[in-house]
């Protein structure tokens, strides 16, 4: 009974969202489209890479930019603050390791300096992932810099001949391939 009430309710749901959907949005939202010209798109673009490609209708090229672009530099801050704090934590470790050497037990010494070998490495590999993401973060902003400048970025993006539109009907609903010539 359950589900034959769940069926009824998602049917008369879907049938509402179809008439709602072709009748057009309200005024208040309704998109205003204006065009973005070479020089925004290319301002957009240096803001942030990605942003002038999506402004012009390059969805695909945009979006991988902008993605890119935030997980570059999201690693190399993590990277960066790992590095800082294991960077920290090695200078406690030395100053405990000379202390040891000094006064202490050969035994502690020896466990402080394999302690200060391993946080060493650690500190290493931070130093690694945070040059490397950060020269690719700059890496894509160049990228994007002559994309937009050189390569057409920020030229309006022209329709695909071939598409996939929704289909809307009275009996049934689905996609269609649209071949425009």
């Amino acid at each position: 009974m359950r589900c034959v009430v769940s069926l009824a309710l998602g049917s008369l749901l879907l049938a509402a969202g179809q008439s709602e959907a072709q009748d057009g949005p309200p005024e208040r939202l309704a998109s205003r489209t204006q065009e973005v010209t070479r020089s925004q798109a290319t301002a957009l673009s240096a803001l942030f890479p990605g942003l002038g490609q999506l402004a012009v209708g390059h969805r695909t090229r945009g979006t991988a930019l902008v993605t890119a672009e935030l997980t570059c530099l999201v690693i190399w801050l993590t990277s960066h603050e790992d590095y800082e704090t294991q960077s920290a934590q090695i200078g406690i470790e030395s100053r405990r390791y000379l202390s040891l050497r000094e006064g202490g037990s050969f035994e502690e010494a020896e466990e402080s300096w394999q302690r200060l070998t391993a946080k060493k490495d650690d500190l290493d590999g931070s130093h690694t992932r945070r040059r490397l993401f950060g020269a690719l973060a700059a890496v894509v902003y160049g990228y994007n810099l002559v994309d937009v400048m050189v390569l057409g970025g920020a030229e309006p993006h022209s329709a695909s001949s071939v598409s996939v539109v929704p289909m809307t009907g009275n009996e049934a609903t689905g996609v269609a391939l649209v071949a425009r010539f």
